[in-house]
């Protein structure tokens, strides 16, 4: 009896060491991880959440990439948004203290000449380093990802200039969307996922959605959208003058990628921009009026068990659908393993780790495939390697 008390108080403690770490997760892959700050003006579009009108739109731009130099890790938030976050937000403690792997600002690998470039996407109300586990992960496997930040519709976001913004819950704009997503209409909605019988009844749950929320699930996506396409327009001049990125961009092998919001914005892109060869979704849902031209894939949370026909559907070319079994939304987020009070309700009884590491997994072999043109991946294969992932596909 005294052993297995013993043996539990161990097993407590380092429970205790690991909800408590205060570094992420150790990238996998054979490069350090370098990280650094952009901000662009869209002088083409005025901001919608600017009420006069009479601002143009910016995005900021967080971005890892492959390094041969590692030198004192980064914040996980910069410092006037890891105060804003735990003061105003309720995010615990740690995250004033909590450490990325990345080094700020050092040069790219000059391992590749060039390397593959991945656009992210986040979630609706969230911020562009809601998902740096995985941004690490494809970094450390020679990616460059950038993570565009929404403006108004994300929690905060940093400029490099040192400028700081936050969402506005008065925004009328934003009143609007939030208005639509509580609505009796909407809310019935939601609840009808898992008690559609039939691939027909599960469409119609989604064209419902759009109809219900119609700024929200159809106009937000096309502005971040824009918001990406925009960015894309950018990167020839990061490739020709920036100087972390001059001449190290790939620019024939581009990805598009994102969370919940940013997964129906990644669509829109792949629907709309031919420079985009690969596209996942990450629990997003989906847009219905389009099919997808490009290889994707829909990383899925246990409320779509079921839906992977209607997802595949939806692709000219390869198409995959993984639903993690005992997962919610923000299981696809590095909430998943550093919870804050507003996620808590949407995580699933997954554990937290294997939930990361079933998306790095994924994610990081279905961009290998269809980027960097590894043939011999076998997606299906890595997929049975996880017992928690409902599998269907689509191939053309």
């Amino acid at each position: 009896m005294k052993r297995i008390f013993i043996l539990l108080l161990l097993s407590n403690i380092l429970a205790i060491g690991q909800s408590q770490t205060e570094s992420l997760p150790k990238p996998t892959g054979k490069y350090f991880v370098g990280v650094s700050y952009l901000s662009f003006v869209d002088h083409n579009r005025k901001e919608l959440f600017d009420n006069n009108q009479e601002k143009n739109r910016e995005i900021t731009v967080k971005t890892w990439y492959p390094s041969d130099i590692v030198s004192d890790f980064e914040p996980y938030l910069l410092k006037s948004e890891s105060e804003f976050a735990v003061k105003y937000l309720q995010f615990p403690e740690i995250f004033r203290i909590l450490k990325s792997n990345s080094s700020r600002d050092v040069p790219v690998s000059s391992q590749e000449s060039k390397y593959p470039v991945l656009i992210f996407s986040h979630g609706w109300g969230e911020h562009y380093s809601q998902n740096s586990v995985l941004m690490e992960e494809l970094a450390s496997h020679g990616y460059i990802v950038f993570s565009i930040s929404h403006h108004y519709e994300c929690k905060f976001t940093s400029f490099p200039d040192g400028r700081f913004i936050y969402i506005d819950m008065n925004s009328p704009r934003l009143q609007k969307i939030m208005g639509e997503m509580a609505s009796p209409e909407a809310l019935a909605l939601l609840q009808k996922f898992p008690d559609a019988g039939n691939d027909e009844e599960r469409l119609q749950v989604f064209k419902d959605l759009e109809k219900a929320i119609p700024v929200g699930l159809t106009e937000s996506p096309e502005y971040w959208a824009e918001d990406i396409i925009f960015f894309i327009d950018q990167l020839n001049g990061l490739n020709n003058e920036n100087r972390l990125f001059k001449n190290k961009l790939n620019l024939k092998k581009l990805g598009v990628f994102g969370m919940s919001l940013g997964g129906l914005a990644s669509n829109e892109v792949s629907m709309l921009d031919n420079r985009v060869k690969a596209c996942v979704n990450m629990d997003g849902g989906l847009i219905t009026k389009s099919e997808i031209k490009i290889p994707a894939m829909f990383l899925n949370s246990n409320k779509y068990s079921g839906y992977g026909n209607i997802f595949t559907s939806r692709s000219e070319m390869d198409c995959y659908s993984f639903t993690v079994k005992n997962s919610d939304h923000m299981n696809f987020t590095d909430y998943s393993i550093y919870p804050v009070p507003v996620a808590k309700t949407l995580l699933g009884s997954i554990e937290g780790g294997k939930a990361i590491e079933i998306m790095n997994v994924m994610v990081l072999n279905f961009f290998d495939k269809y980027l960097k043109e590894k043939h011999n991946i076998d997606l299906i294969r890595k997929a049975e390697l996880f017992s928690e992932i409902e599998i269907a596909t689509n191939f053309n």
